[in-house]
């Protein structure tokens, strides 16, 4: 694969914004370098009018919550937390939201056994979260990857939380994928990345934007798992 090359966030130019809804960032959970990678991008976003932000986290996520099993909530998704609301305070984003959780209700009151079923449902009450909150304003939304990958297009009757989003509204997506050249995550359980032999760009330096197609790739470098064992707890 031949990337065209971006050299960093700041070459998405004003104009070129201008033309999405939503920038729509995909992580791996359970990675340190993650929060870094938001730091240096939510900032300039803010600067051209993407000042709203929808970030896949259980409604009750606070500074006092302890660790998921999924990682999302750690000590590093913590202290970004607490970066989002002094970025809040001082004006320089109005508003952040979290979303993705589903409910019984969700399922008409009775969670199927099936996990494509669940799949299916959790993704669609996802994108109409995403329509609903993004308030018809310029919005950047924070999720694992896997629901921003166009899974309609492989023909197996998936559909990511993306690809119902284009069925149900005419919301203009800027996607973007963390990329990490290896190391580890937590994610139910330490794990190590396999190097993605086929991305003939995977070492390039954290910062570094590329391109295939429609979709942009954030390049963060080695990575970081958030903690070895769920029994770290980050309540004070």
């Amino acid at each position: 694969m031949i990337r065209k090359r971006i050299w960093s966030i700041k070459n998405f130019s004003s104009e070129a914004l201008k033309k999405y809804d939503l920038f729509w960032i995909g992580e791996i959970h359970g990675i340190r370098e993650n929060y870094k990678a938001y730091k240096t991008i939510l900032p300039y976003l803010a600067k051209n009018g993407f000042r709203n932000i929808l970030w896949e986290m259980p409604s009750d996520f606070s500074e006092k919550s302890e660790y998921t099993e999924d990682a999302r909530i750690n000590p590093f998704s913590i202290k970004f937390l607490k970066w989002l609301n002094e970025q809040i305070n001082i004006g320089n984003i109005d508003n952040l939201t979290f979303f993705g959780e589903t409910t019984p209700e969700d399922y008409g009151g009775i969670i199927p056994e099936d996990i494509h079923s669940r799949t299916i449902v959790r993704e669609n009450r996802m994108a109409e979260e995403v329509i609903d909150k993004s308030r018809n304003t310029k919005s950047v939304v924070i999720t694992g990857n896997y629901h921003i990958m166009n899974l309609a297009s492989k023909g197996r009757g998936e559909k990511s939380a993306a690809d119902f989003i284009k069925e149900k509204s005419n919301l203009k997506i800027l996607k973007i994928y963390l990329d990490y050249s290896g190391g580890t995550f937590y994610n139910y359980g330490y794990k190590t990345l396999i190097k993605k032999n086929s991305y003939k760009e995977s070492n390039l330096e954290f910062g570094t934007i590329s391109r295939h197609g429609d979709k942009f790739f954030f390049h963060v470098g080695r990575v970081n798992a958030v903690f070895k064992s769920p029994k770290i707890k980050t309540t004070k």
